[in-house]
């Protein structure tokens, strides 16, 4: 208790001994029900016997009421020239000595290479240094050993990895990041990463992780090379499911579309990939699966450098995603990462108000977040839209919609 209390003091904090020991008054301690049991009086000379040896050794010194000692504790106070000897008969490891065991565990990250660990870290170790914990678990300095580790091999990933396999190549054993690291990584990623997601796969997906590999899903009038072979992609209706080992070894040869349109979710991908093939001619589409994982970044990075060739010939390329706050960052994110030109589709105004009965009524907190997003400048086109949203107080989903191809309807490609 005794110890505890020393921990929390700013005596600890600032390593000088303050003008008030560490203390505690038995009535008000742990202890009181033990030490005033009147039926067992055999408790309380048990406690006497201990503070007797403790102030004997001057650890504690112990205080009585008047015309009570020996009879009835009042306070116990903790001697600070004694603090040392008190560990170690607690068995304990000193505060302090735990605390800079942790600076040296993580002092690595002092040079990362990525800005939000490296701001973390020199959080983190400023805390430590006025011996506060920073939130962190003094107890499982290991622990954290294995999350510098993993933190440390995450820049040198060139691909997406399955997490076991990074864990057993990292950690030495191939459950040990699930087990072990992946809650604290991802608590780093949400707090402190550059880009907020809507789901757990997608952090993990931005820093190379995944449980399993995926795919790039495409369907359309492309052409592409890989090593001296040539490919049709319009030759498969239903399009091509691309590893992310082809995608890098690629090179996009032609793209034929009138449009070029990126869709967030899986049903309607292939509900889309089904209506453009009664079409002609028809769009290149592209399944982004929310925010795009690794795989789909990179294919994206390779139609981008192709469409560069082509000047003012390049098709239009649009998003469509659901209408909520999800929908618009991934939009947002598409276009700030890939084309500055890209442009929403379906997500506007007139779509939103048109499906509002099969919309999705959110809460107060989900107001606020669109609330935040209405107030980014970046984000200055959607205000119409989000106003809408604040209105009627609803989301849609993607799903819930009805798709027409971009240039075959005067509905395509609204603006917002």
């Amino acid at each position: 208790m005794l110890i505890s209390k020393y921990e929390g003091s700013r005596s600890f904090q600032t390593g000088t001994p303050g003008k008030q020991r560490p203390q505690f008054a038995m009535k008000k301690s742990p202890l009181a029900g033990d030490y005033f049991d009147e039926m067992d009086h055999r408790k309380r000379e048990a406690i006497h016997a201990a503070l007797a040896e403790l102030a004997a050794a001057g650890v504690v010194e112990v205080t009585w009421p008047r015309f009570q000692e020996g009879r009835q504790v009042e306070k116990v106070y903790l001697n600070f020239d004694a603090i040392p000897r008190a560990y170690e008969l607690a068995g304990l490891v000193p505060r302090a000595e735990r605390i800079c065991r942790l600076r040296q565990v993580l002092a690595p990250l002092a040079t990362h290479p990525w800005e939000w660990v490296r701001r973390w870290w020199a959080g983190v170790d400023a805390s430590l240094g006025e011996r506060r914990s920073a939130g962190l678990d003094l107890e499982d300095p290991e622990g954290y050993g294995e999350l510098v580790k993993v933190l440390l091999a995450l820049p040198e990933l060139e691909d997406i990895i399955p997490e076991r396999v990074f864990s057993q190549r990292v950690l030495g054993d191939s459950k040990a990041f699930e087990q072990r690291v992946k809650k604290r990584l991802l608590a780093l990623l949400k707090s402190y990463g550059p880009e907020e997601y809507e789901t757990d796969a997608e952090y993990l997906d931005s820093v190379g992780l995944t449980d399993n590999p995926k795919m790039v899903l495409v369907a359309g009038p492309m052409t592409f090379r890989v090593g001296e072979t040539h490919f049709r992609l319009d030759e498969l209706p239903g399009g091509l499911g691309l590893s992310p080992l082809t995608v890098r070894s690629m090179k996009i040869t032609g793209v034929r579309a009138r449009w070029i349109l990126i869709v967030e979710n899986l049903t309607t991908y292939y509900q889309v990939v089904q209506e453009v093939y009664n079409f002609m001619p028809v769009g290149l589409v592209i399944y982004s699966g929310g925010f795009p994982h690794r795989g789909v970044q990179r294919f994206l990075n390779r139609l981008k450098e192709y469409l560069e060739t082509m000047g003012s010939t390049r098709p239009p390329v649009y998003h469509w995603g659901d209408i909520d706050y999800g929908g618009i960052r991934i939009f947002e994110y598409i276009k700030r990462n890939f084309f500055p030109y890209l442009q929403p589709y379906l997500m506007d105004v007139i779509t939103y108000e048109r499906s509002l009965e099969t919309g999705i009524s959110f809460s107060d907190k989900y107001a606020a977040k669109l609330t935040k997003l209405a107030a980014d400048p970046a984000c200055a086109s959607w205000h119409p839209l989000l106003e809408a949203m604040l209105k009627h107080r609803k989301w849609i989903e993607q799903e819930s919609m009805h798709f027409f191809p971009p240039d075959l309807s005067n509905e395509a490609g609204q603006s917002l």
